[in-house]
Parts: C-alpha cells; structure tokens; sequence
C-alpha cells in the first residue's frame, strides 16, 4: 500500500504519523515501483518542501525547505551521509522528515532528513522480478526472492543490475548491487536481523554545456565537453546491519542497531 500509519524513525518508538510534530512524507515500495522510481532525485519530485540537485553527477544532492545538502541520508536511522548515489532496489520505503531535525530526531541539520528503511526477511514465501529498457539503449534488471528457511528462521535477496545510456554522447553507467538479510525469531519476543550490502556504481560525470553570455549554449545538447575517459566516479559500497528487538511485555520495547560501513569512492 501507499505510505504508512506509524513509523519510528524520528521519536524511536511506535508512533502514529499524526502525532509526529514534524513535516513527513513516506513513500513506499509500493510508490516506488509503479512510478518506476530510481534515484533519490526522481522521489523527491513527488515530495513538497523538497528539490533534487545534479551533485556535480557524482552523488545525491537535495535541497530540503531551503537546505542544501549532501550529508543528511540515513539507513534505519543510522547515517549514510557519504556521496554516492542511492539506489532503491532494496528498499521497503523512504521517509522525508522536514524541518529541524535535531528536534526529535537527534541530530543537526536545517532542512531534514532522508531515511531509508531497508527490506529484511519477512519469514514467508516472495519472489519478484522487474526488467525495464528506455530508448537509449539502457536496460535495467531487479531480483527480490524471500524464503523461510525453517520456523522462525528466514532470508532474504534483493539484487539489481543497471546499464545505462544517455542521450548525450560518450556518457554510460554500470552500476549492480546485492543485499542478502537474514531474520530470526530468537523467542516470542525476540527478533535478530542480520544483513550485508554490496553495491558498486561508475559512471561518466557530465557536468552539462558551458554557458555564453549567461544562457546555456545552444545546439549543442549532446555534446560532452572535456574527456569522458577522464571524467568518471566510481563508489563501492559495503554496508553490515546488525538489529535486535525484544518486547518484554510491559509495553516495553527495546531496540539496537549497529551498522559498519565501508566506502570507497573516486571522482574527478
């Protein structure tokens, strides 16, 4: 379905969206997969209060209420705040929180924050499939395969491959990634999550057409200016995900996330 009735990304605990003090906006995968959306530039054109940038076409960019930044990303409340470009193929949904941050969500920032919820195991039976191609000669295959692997005990797949064109000359992209997770219930209110990400992306950086007496020059839409052999970024991705959940039956929930992350990123 499309959004969601609670989440606890910005209080850490159930809350109803209604009694969140801050602007939020949820989209799911739901959203995510009928409009077809890939990047974080093509979401937050259905989000108000929030503009994409080019990030100098090497990493996620976003003005949040009239923030500029590249930092403010998280996974499961934890920050991602390296530049690279995100991908959604493993994700369940994304939540905007605008406005002040710190607020309620524990850390500075002006304009808000993107956050990831990243799919995990859902113990039972899922598999699904999507191929998409454009008209430049790009093409794109996901993979999402969901399996119980005994009581209580399952995993979880999500892949993607992408090779993309452009109308403009000489620029290309590859980029592929894979996110097995793990989910065990320990007890009857108990519950670990195990996940490891790997995603690698390169691709040419084109930094658009100069300008002539303050316009852009015209009738030359498809011409790369520079060296596309020289001008590349190029990211690898590591990601471990740790999460343990106990209820202990007083209304009481404890939650912990750990995450390590590696990043190895190149742009020039």
């Amino acid at each position: 379905e499309y959004g969601v009735k609670s989440t606890s990304t910005p209080t850490k605990t159930d809350t109803d969206l209604k009694n969140i003090p801050q602007a939020l906006t949820v989209i799911s995968e739901s959203q995510i997969e009928d409009q077809q959306l890939r990047s974080i530039q093509e979401l937050l054109m259905f989000v108000p209060g929030a503009t994409p940038g080019t990030g100098e076409a090497n990493r996620d960019q976003i003005t949040l209420r009239g923030n500029n930044t590249t930092a403010d990303f998280f996974i499961d409340g934890i920050r991602d705040d390296v530049q690279y470009f995100r991908d959604f193929y493993n994700v369940d949904r994304v939540e905007i929180l605008k406005g002040p941050n710190a607020m309620i969500f524990g850390r500075g920032g002006g304009g808000g924050v993107i956050n990831r919820v990243i799919k995990r195991a859902s113990l039972g039976e899922h598999y699904e499939a999507i191929g998409s191609v454009d008209s430049f000669g790009g093409f794109r295959v996901s993979a999402d395969v969901d399996q119980p692997l005994a009581e209580g005990l399952g995993a979880r797949v999500n892949a993607v491959y992408e090779d993309g064109e452009s109308f403009r000359r000489f620029v290309e992209l590859e980029r592929y990634g894979i996110n097995p997770t793990v989910g065990w219930e320990a007890g009857p209110n108990t519950r670990i999550d195990l996940g490891y990400e790997f995603f690698h992306d390169r691709r040419t950086t084109d930094r658009g057409v100069p300008s002539l007496d303050g316009r852009p020059i015209e009738g030359q839409d498809r011409t790369f200016f520079g060296d596309p052999e020289e001008s590349f970024s190029d990211a690898d991705v590591n990601i471990l995900n740790f999460a343990l959940r106990h209820e202990f039956g007083t209304g009481l929930t404890l939650r912990h996330r750990t995450l390590f992350g590696d990043y190895d990123k190149f742009y020039q």
